[in-house]
């Protein structure tokens, strides 16, 4: 092998481990538990027994427009999301949270911020939606997943408006049932919206754990 081959092979060699520790470093969090990063070392959540949780705000990572039915044919996996997607997103996750924070035993959910308020600003990152907007006549489309989403909330001093930390976790909403890339459900709405409804519950119930962590820790002592 001549000494130029031999080069060029360890340079592509090269880029592509840096490649993949790029896309390691990248690797989007998980946060099974939210655990929450403080705002600064002495930042702590004065005592509550109400919570406030914001509308919930969507961002979608761009992707190219549909070019014609005959795009949902060529290997695309990522989708531009309608405004009926959009609206029935948010709605099932302002929903969903509110519900389960409802269940506490320990706080009560308010319409206004004020002193003893918890509030909380949810908000779905960098969603990478993979649902077509309709499928093609005579034809059906399965997806393993749904969509992949990250979850951050702001917890904000009630009184003060003042920011105290925040949670970030990133899921991938896919078929309860399966595993891996062995399972996929139809690409329908009424199946994408039930997955995605799954995850926006197991959240809700994750944060209701979190916020009465925080209940109990700021209570006097």
């Amino acid at each position: 092998m001549n000494r130029r081959l031999l080069a060029t092979l360890l340079l592509g060699f090269l880029a592509a481990l840096a490649a993949g520790c790029t896309a390691a470093a990248d690797k989007p969090p998980k946060n099974v538990k939210l655990e929450i990063s403080w705002a600064s070392e002495d930042a702590r959540v004065p005592p509550f027994s109400r919570v406030l949780l914001a509308p919930i705000e969507l961002e979608f990572r761009p992707v190219e427009p549909m070019s014609g039915p005959n795009s949902l044919g060529t290997g695309r996996s990522e989708f531009p999301v309608t405004d009926r997607d959009r609206e029935r997103l948010a709605q099932d996750f302002n929903d969903l949270l509110r519900s389960e924070l409802a269940e506490s035993k320990s706080v009560t959910v308010t319409d206004t911020a004020g002193p003893d308020v918890l509030v909380l600003k949810p908000a779905l990152r960098d969603i990478v939606w993979r649902v077509p907007p309709e499928e093609p006549a005579g034809a059906k489309v399965y997806l393993d997943t749904v969509a992949d989403l990250t979850l951050t909330v702001d917890f904000v001093d009630g009184e003060s408006g003042k920011t105290l930390g925040n949670a970030a976790d990133r899921r991938t909403a896919e078929p309860a049932n399966t595993t891996g890339d062995f399972g996929a459900l139809r690409g329908s709405r009424v199946e994408a919206t039930a997955e995605l409804r799954r995850l926006a519950r197991k959240w809700g119930t994750r944060l209701r754990g979190r916020v009465e962590q925080l209940y109990f820790a700021s209570k006097p002592r």
